[in-house]
């Protein structure tokens, strides 16, 4: 810190340092004697003597010189500091657009940040749905080859099923066919011969 005051100050110059310390030591108590409400009433109370005495020309001319000098120093002290006043807004201005430049350039910085999060969020996102999609995909294709494996099972086990019955119904068939030639035998036995 002393280091800037000590550049700041070498900047300035000695015109620089001079008003610097008129400022801060000097200039003060003529604008606190002249800020007086008592300063400024007897100021004012000495309208009544130029006018009472208006004959004297010494009293005249020294009120005159006292209203003079005062006039001069409150004009001046006037114009004094509204420069300073000024010179003070401008360099709060020019701060106040330095803070509003950086907080713009802070705010985009982030909305910038905001944005490429956003958008790895968005990526990460579409490869879950990816992996997910694939991923039920491949179950439902492994589903589908377990159906068809199933169904070709269940079809092989009903066509056996299918051919031992068929086969057993075909048994059965020939052995009642025996059956029914047997009992025509019987029967052609039983039955009395044909006279002829």
């Amino acid at each position: 810190m002393s280091v800037s005051t000590v550049s700041d100050n070498d900047e300035m110059g000695v015109m620089g340092r001079l008003d610097q310390f008129l400022d801060k030591h000097v200039l003060p108590w003529p604008v606190k004697y002249l800020t007086n409400r008592i300063t400024i009433l007897a100021t004012l109370c000495l309208l009544i003597p130029l006018i009472a005495f208006a004959s004297n020309q010494v009293l005249v001319l020294l009120a005159n010189s006292y209203l003079n000098v005062m006039s001069v120093v409150v004009s001046s002290t006037v114009l004094l500091y509204s420069t300073i006043s000024e010179r003070r807004d401008k360099a709060a201005a020019q701060r106040r657009e330095e803070i509003a430049e950086a907080h713009q350039r802070l705010a985009d910085e982030r909305s910038d940040e905001d944005h490429k999060r956003i958008e790895e969020i968005n990526t990460h996102i579409d490869d879950i749905h990816q992996e997910v999609m694939e991923h039920i995909t491949s179950s439902l294709d492994r589903i589908e080859k377990l159906m068809f494996d199933r169904i070709n099972q269940m079809q092989l086990e009903a066509n056996t099923h299918i051919d031992e019955n068929h086969g057993s119904v075909l048994a059965t068939m020939a052995s009642h066919k025996e059956e029914l030639a047997d009992m025509r035998k019987i029967l052609d036995s039983l039955r009395p011969p044909t006279s002829d």
